[in-house]
């Protein structure tokens, strides 16, 4: 997505009329789509750490892929059970789960004294960028009027992008 592009989109927003019902779905999307962001930030920020992860923890580079891939590997597994977790308990429960998840492995992933505490908060961070990935549009498309509801849900997206430009 270009600069230009995402101005535009920008500007849609700001057009959304706040005093009615997309005002309030245009922000609580922004706040659903986080989660794109947090996984594109992370996508980034990870390849940047090999440098300072492989000597701090003596890695081979075996252990160097595993504690790039393990985050993919438990995503994928969040993914084929997010979608049954939000029919039995509703989509917002698992969003707040996945961001509790996001904040936790976070944290985790910086005080990680070893290699494997490393890799067990990577996997916990995997769970909440699953999750994220699917239950966030889903949940925009669901509370999103016809009219707005494409824009609504590339935030998902675009979030993507701009966490990768972030990091």
């Amino acid at each position: 997505c270009s600069p230009g592009k995402a101005f535009k989109i920008w500007n849609k927003i700001k057009n959304i009329d706040m005093k009615n019902n997309n005002g309030f779905v245009a922000r609580v999307s922004l706040i659903v789509a986080l989660g794109g962001f947090l996984m594109g930030f992370d996508a980034s920020v990870i390849s940047g750490v090999i440098r300072f992860i492989e000597p701090e923890f003596g890695l081979s580079k075996l252990q160097l892929g595993w504690a790039f891939i393990c985050l993919t590997l438990r995503s994928t597994l969040a993914m084929i059970i997010s979608g049954p977790l939000c029919d039995k308990f509703g989509r917002r429960i698992v969003l707040k789960i996945a961001a509790l998840l996001y904040a936790i492995s976070s944290l985790a992933s910086g005080l990680a004294p070893t290699f494997g505490l490393l890799i067990v908060a990577r996997m916990m961070a995997g769970l909440g960028v699953g999750a994220s990935l699917i239950v966030a549009p889903m949940y925009i498309a669901e509370i999103s009027p016809a009219k707005i509801r494409g824009r609504m849900v590339s935030f998902n997206q675009l979030n993507i992008v701009i966490g990768i430009s972030a990091a």
